[in-house]
């Protein structure tokens, strides 16, 4: 209390002082003084104002420029950023070479790097002659800016502001955390296309503590366009420089899906097996595993590996691959002559698997060529009719399941069955 109650004294002194005193040479002290005061005692306007009176009687006063930085960082500590820096420009302007005005252009700089209008800020000092700003100073002040913006979760600004600093700096001593910062904002925002060719920048450069991350980045971003071609060189950069397992599985798993993509089947069971081989996998990635397996043995005649291998995926697997998986099994309980429990596995299929259409069809052909092979060559016919009917937009399975039908009425017809050749 006694405190406040001092300053309020001392303001009345000033005060008095100034008015009693008009011409004395210690008037401008006074008046700086009195606005100091008024500052710290938080009556801010007439701080200001005092200073304003500083400048118009005094304007040849050494103290002028001290009192237009003091109005300045008043602006300034009040988030009122324009109006600082217009305070700032003036004490450079009218008071070049003083201490008053470096210290002006440092503070200017500051709010620059806040508004993340750094460019602005070089385009001013590049015509100081009193200022020497160096390119690195520069680069540091762009890429701070910019990360200013992105740590207080203005992304927009922080896009903004590390695209700026990439094209000032192509080259700059933050370009490859601009450059991955960047990327992830894009990323985080679903832009992946535009995080790209970031995180491609990043991975590009040999090491550091953001490759591994932007090259397993990539490949994601590729995989999610199904686009194998350009993921597959990737992929084999990230298998061979991964220090976390778990982006080696992803790499292995993926090059496996690669491998199959370009009919490397060779390849494609290589890397199967290399992912079967990890004792952490989950049973997702078991599951894709052995499902690459049994493709590249269909893909390749081996029906003896695919049908052992299509039994490690019914162990395990969910979804369309179990549908696929079920739709196999019957397919070589068929070939083996085990008409009864193959048709066990496609109405399994049917029941469990419903929304996967196109394997319930092809299961349906199955069940078709097992009930004729049965005896029953109308169930057969029926069940082929209705594949026909009711899965047109699967115009190969439709095409197989016609051609089975047309196959089962020229036999009947042949052993003067009481079905016609010509549908009848």
């Amino acid at each position: 209390y006694g405190f406040v109650d001092r300053r309020d004294t001392k303001i009345e002194e000033l005060r008095t002082f100034a008015s009693a005193y008009p011409n004395s040479s210690l008037r401008d002290d006074a008046l700086f003084e009195l606005g100091n005061t008024l500052i710290s005692a938080g009556k801010e306007q007439q701080g200001l104002q005092t200073y304003d009176n500083l400048r118009r009687e005094y304007g040849t006063s050494t103290l002028v420029p001290q009192a237009m930085m003091r109005q300045g960082l008043v602006h300034y500590n009040a988030n009122r950023s324009e109006q600082a820096l217009a305070e700032f420009k003036a004490v450079v302007r009218d008071y070049p070479n003083t201490q008053e005005a470096i210290q002006a252009v440092s503070t200017a700089k500051l709010i620059y790097v806040d508004l993340g209008r750094v460019d602005e800020y070089a385009a001013w000092v590049e015509n100081l002659d009193f200022v020497e700003v160096a390119d690195g100073e520069l680069d540091t002040a762009t890429f701070e800016s910019a990360d200013k913006q992105n740590m207080e979760g203005n992304k927009d600004a922080a896009i903004k502001g590390y695209e700026n600093y990439i094209k000032q700096f192509p080259n700059g001593t933050n370009a490859v955390k601009s450059h991955f910062n960047l990327a992830q904002l894009y990323f985080g925002k679903g832009q992946k296309d535009n995080a790209l060719p970031h995180y491609k920048y990043v991975a590009e450069k040999s090491g550091g503590e953001y490759a591994e991350q932007s090259l397993t980045r990539v490949c994601e971003i590729y995989i999610g366009k199904d686009d194998y071609v350009a993921a597959v060189p990737y992929l084999e950069r990230l298998e061979n420089q991964a220090d976390i397992q778990q982006n080696r599985v992803f790499a292995q798993s993926n090059l496996m899906k690669g491998y199959y993509e370009e009919n490397n089947y060779a390849k494609t069971l290589d890397y199967a097996n290399k992912v079967l081989a990890v004792p952490t996998i989950d049973n997702r990635i078991k599951s894709d595993a052995h499902i690459m397996i049994a493709r590249a043995a269909i893909a390749t005649g081996d029906e003896i590996k695919a049908e052992s291998a299509y039994q490690d995926v019914l162990k395990i697997a969910t979804g369309e691959t179990a549908a696929e998986a079920l739709y196999y099994d019957a397919y070589f309980k068929n070939k083996a002559q085990n008409f009864e429990t193959s048709n066990a596995s496609v109405q399994k299929l049917a029941k469990d698997y419903s929304s996967y259409k196109e394997w319930g069809g092809k299961g349906l052909v199955i069940m078709a060529k097992n009930f004729y092979a049965l005896g029953d060559a109308y169930q057969a016919t029926y069940i082929l009719d209705n594949v026909t009917t009711n899965f047109s937009q699967y115009a190969e399975l439709v095409s197989e399941a016609k051609a089975e039908l047309a196959s089962i009425k020229s036999k009947e017809a042949q052993s003067n069955s009481s079905i016609r050749t010509d549908g009848n």
